[in-house]
């Protein structure tokens, strides 16, 4: 209230009350009506400045949200679940999107969260926001028959609604992402994926987009934002002669950049130091008051948290970095601080490298798994990756220490590849249920999934060295389980054409840019599925 626009606020403050009525989200009671036992929730309008790719703020938003903390598990709500489109599901319908050259179109349903009707018997109150109560009834309260904002069961109830109207205009649900529908029309398919109330949906030809659209703006008010362009914070730009689409987080480094005060730095070649540790300090030995100080001024989770977005959407090259920086949140120290600033520094200097999707390859399903021995000095645990591509384009990846400690290579190679077979489950059911891969049962071919290590490539195949491998895990062997089933096809691989190997260790200049553009990050000048590989 006390800022320059101050107008901006108040006008958005009065619109959004007006629109929550025009929906027949709530009624105004008295107070008296409440029922005994309930209490009406307080209320809080939160302000929002909307920004577009480029950073510019292109609208004043308000929204008048609940105090969710506040509900009572039983009387105000009882599930919570909220759904939303797995990542590796965005990647690979924007890359089938691409490499067919269908339409890709972006959706925005308003106010989504305010179209979840509320059971009968789960009816809440709020009480009205401060200075905008209704002139002669100021003491009384609403009365929600749908949901809003910050309500703990507001994401549930929207997609379990939104979900009930989509199919009965004939959608299919996709079993392993439920966030993922598919329609199969006389005159052609969409699918689509849905975040929350961000939509993003594929059709051939595109007419089958322009009807999607039509249904949904029978049932509720959309934002048509056309040609897929910005989502999830990710960039996107879609070239239709070279049928690839490319993703990139500039706008969103360039924010981090500015906001960590590495504009005047020089950009760095690589995300970590070769052959660097990440140690944990020892927490028996309290901190000085100093360093105390130092800890709770210092912004370190926001950082890695910030960059851990940017490697699982657009920039795997960081995964590992940024896993071993995010094993020490609660024991960071000043070298651990320097070290996450060393990966933003890699990333102002890459960050016109986008990720490729796409291209004139075919469609095939290929898997890369590779793990660093014992690469954890405190607790010698080996750090595993996987890395899948459809055709030329990756789109999953993964960096993780193990669990426990293995004392051999071959069983810490074996673990990783029972996490790579896993993720081949789910991408193939994926496919599946999308019709762009035939189901097992109809011979589906196995999907190769390539490992760098001899012994365990053996292992997956047929039980061997008894002696040796008797100790492991039982449930490592259904690696074995899905090569007899035809799933799977475990292939050794020399480990320099390994992809997954930066995903698992801080390399040397040469290496790292050598994988890189294999992992489908390339410059602004990419055109087609091969090339080199952006910004030094």
């Amino acid at each position: 209230m006390r800022s320059p626009k101050r107008e901006y606020w108040i006008a958005g403050a009065c619109d959004k009350l007006c629109s929550l009525a025009d929906l027949q989200v709530f009624t105004l009671i008295p107070h008296s009506d409440v029922p005994c036992g309930r209490h009406p929730l307080k209320g809080k309008i939160v302000c929002k400045r909307k920004q577009d790719n480029a950073g510019n703020i292109v609208c004043y938003k308000v929204r008048y949200v609940a105090k969710g903390y506040t509900q009572h598990y039983g009387v105000d709500y009882n599930k919570t679940t909220t759904p939303t489109a797995w990542l590796e599901s965005f990647c690979t319908l924007l890359h089938l999107a691409a490499s067919l050259n269908w339409d890709i179109q972006h959706i925005d349903v308003k106010t989504a969260f305010l179209h979840g009707v509320l059971p009968k018997d789960k009816t809440a109150y709020l009480e009205q926001p401060n200075s905008f109560e209704e002139p002669g009834k100021e003491d009384w309260v609403m009365e929600l028959q749908k949901s809003i904002y910050s309500m703990k069961q507001a994401g549930q109830i929207w997609n379990q609604t939104f979900h009930d109207m989509v199919t009965t205009w004939g959608f299919e649900q996709n079993k392993k992402d439920l966030c993922v529908y598919r329609c199969q029309t006389a005159t052609g398919m969409v699918i689509f994926g849905i975040h929350i109330d961000d939509i993003y949906s594929i059709a051939d030809p595109p007419k089958e987009n322009l009807r999607f659209k039509t249904e949904l703006w029978s049932k509720w008010e959309i934002s048509d934002l056309g040609d897929i362009k910005f989502t999830l914070g990710i960039a996107t730009k879609h070239d239709c002669n070279s049928c690839s689409i490319s993703l990139n987080q500039t706008a969103f480094i360039n924010r981090l950049v500015s906001r960590f005060n590495l504009s005047d730095t020089h950009p760095i070649e690589t995300p970590m130091t070769q052959g660097l540790q990440i140690c944990h300090p020892d927490k028996s030995i309290p901190p000085d008051p100093e360093l105390l100080e130092w800890i709770e001024r210092t912004p370190y989770r926001e950082l890695i948290g910030s960059l851990n977005y940017i490697a699982i959407t657009t920039q795997p090259d960081i995964s590992f970095a940024v896993g071993r920086l995010a094993s020490i949140l609660d024991c960071y120290r000043p070298e651990h601080w320097s070290t996450g600033l060393h990966v933003l520094r890699y990333l102002k200097g890459t960050h016109s490298l986008h990720l490729v999707l796409g291209g004139l390859m075919p469609s095939v399903l290929s898997g890369f798994c590779d793990t660093d021995y014992a690469n954890c000095q405190d607790t010698s645990r080996s750090v595993a990756s996987y890395c899948f591509r459809l055709g030329s384009s990756v789109i999953s990846w993964h960096s993780k220490k193990h669990n426990h400690a293995g004392n051999l290579s071959c069983y810490t190679e074996y673990i990783s590849i029972h996490a790579g077979s896993q993720e081949v489950i789910f991408l193939r059911k994926l496919l599946q249920g999308l019709r762009f891969l035939k189901s097992d049962d109809n011979g589906c071919p196995p999907m190769q999934l390539y490992c760098n290590n001899n012994a365990a490539t053996q292992l997956s195949q047929e039980s061997v060295w008894h002696l040796n491998t008797k100790h492991f895990r039982i449930k490592y062997h259904s690696i074995c389980d899905n090569v007899w089933d035809g799933i799977l096809q475990v292939i050794r691989i020399p480990s320099v054409d390994n992809l997954s190997d930066i995903l698992t260790k801080a390399t040397s200049r040469v290496v790292f840019e050598n994988l890189r553009p294999h992992l489908g990050l390339h410059g602004l000048n990419h055109t087609g599925s091969t090339g080199s590989g952006g910004a030094r």
